[in-house]
């Protein structure tokens, strides 16, 4: 096991620092407490939060739209966030699901977070997936994309 992963620090301090790639994935073993743990996370560092799943059901208009939703429509909704250095972004597995009709949805998400420079710094909370978990990133910068929630401090 690698070194615990402090994520108070990764999201108040680190990612709003990176000049570029400053988006970052969690990935969680346990749905049924994703959204509690990235609301924690949240109030810890003082970030803001948005249950993804929450959000469409309670917006019908947004919610008839999640299906045409693709990958850049997504990252340019939530630069609607742009007062918070950091938003952490939970229940979004609704919309990787449509995604996965898309050959190259999940290459071009992981792109978009690895190239990430708009504000605010991003962090996703993701059921875990192993196309995520073994993508290779590069190491050009040595940003930390991907963090098992295993492997994370407890908040």
């Amino acid at each position: 096991m690698n070194t615990p992963v402090d994520m108070v620090k990764l999201v108040r301090d680190e990612l709003p620092a990176r000049p570029r790639g400053k988006a970052c994935i969690v990935l969680t073993h346990n749905y049924v407490e994703q959204k509690a743990w990235a609301a924690e996370l949240a109030r810890q560092s003082g970030a803001e939060q948005i249950d993804l799943l929450d959000r469409f059901a309670q917006d019908n208009e947004l919610a008839a739209k999640a299906g045409q939703m693709l990958v850049p429509n997504f990252f340019e909704f939530l630069k609607g966030w742009r007062e918070t250095s950091v938003l952490i972004v939970s229940g979004m597995e609704f919309l990787k699901a449509t995604w996965s009709a898309q050959t190259r949805a999940t290459g071009e998400f992981l792109e978009r977070i690895r190239n990430w420079r708009g504000d605010p710094g991003l962090l996703f909370a993701i059921q875990y997936d192993k196309t995520i978990a073994t993508h290779d990133f590069g190491n050009r910068f040595r940003y930390q994309y991907v963090v098992d929630q295993r492997e994370t401090l407890a908040l």
